[in-house]
């Protein structure tokens, strides 16, 4: 694999890298090649790998582990998310168009998940709603738990590319509003709301899990018209 005429090395060696990614079928949390490897593989120097896989870490794409090696970090810890939110999110129009573009990503997701979703996806499902009631009952607000519920709905679509999607615009949607469950009485609310909707994917209602949705996100706050919640 040779770098490509008429592109600097440094931008050629992050999409040849991108490449042995997509290659080896790597996810996040897996190892990837080595600076060695790389190199070989490549055809570039080691100067040239290192900058770039500097660039990577830095921007929180890829961890180096002492003495494990260099490991894909999931897509909601990359900052360069927050560093693209800084910027093109400073309009409300913007930003209200992010919030749109969760419900649509997210009642599409769970209309598919309500048909598509299996065995360990509902169970996965479960465990996690179980974890947020938890943490509910303990008078905590259990925000980790409510990213990870929306993280297994949309992947129980069993739609990848709209998983992929859905990482950076939940990303940017984090970096321009308070957090919903905080507000007096949220928590027990949407620990309700998360249980009909886990309820209508198991019975196989994608209309009635579309709607649960919907009015989760807007009680939420995440769709608005001119600027205002409904």
């Amino acid at each position: 694999m040779v770098l490509e005429a008429g592109s600097t090395k440094f931008q050629s060696i992050l999409l040849r890298i991108h490449e042995v990614i997509d290659e080896e079928g790597l996810k996040p949390g897996d190892r990837i090649p080595s600076e060695r490897e790389l190199v070989t593989r490549l055809q570039v120097g080691r100067s040239t790998v290192r900058e770039a896989l500097r660039a990577l870490e830095l921007l929180g794409i890829i961890t180096t582990r002492r003495g494990q090696g260099t490991f894909l970090q999931p897509y909601r810890s990359h900052r360069l998310v927050e560093l693209i939110a800084y910027y093109i999110l400073r309009d409300e129009t913007t930003r209200d168009n992010l919030l749109e573009m969760r419900m649509l990503l997210e009642t599409g997701a769970v209309r598919l998940a309500a048909l598509r979703a299996g065995e360990e996806d509902l169970v996965a499902l479960e465990g996690i709603w179980s974890d947020m009631e938890k943490k509910v009952m303990a008078g905590e607000v259990p925000v980790e738990e409510d990213y990870e519920f929306h993280r297994l709905m949309v992947q129980s679509s069993h739609n990848h590319l709209l998983l992929r999607v859905w990482y950076p615009v939940i990303q940017y949607g984090q970096t321009v509003r308070e957090n919903s469950l905080n507000r007096s009485g949220r928590p027990q609310q949407a620990l309700q709301e998360h249980r009909d909707i886990l309820d209508a994917i198991r019975e196989r209602n994608p209309r009635k899990a579309e709607r649960r949705l919907e009015a989760h996100l807007s009680v939420a706050g995440f769709f608005r018209v001119g600027g205002q919640g409904y």
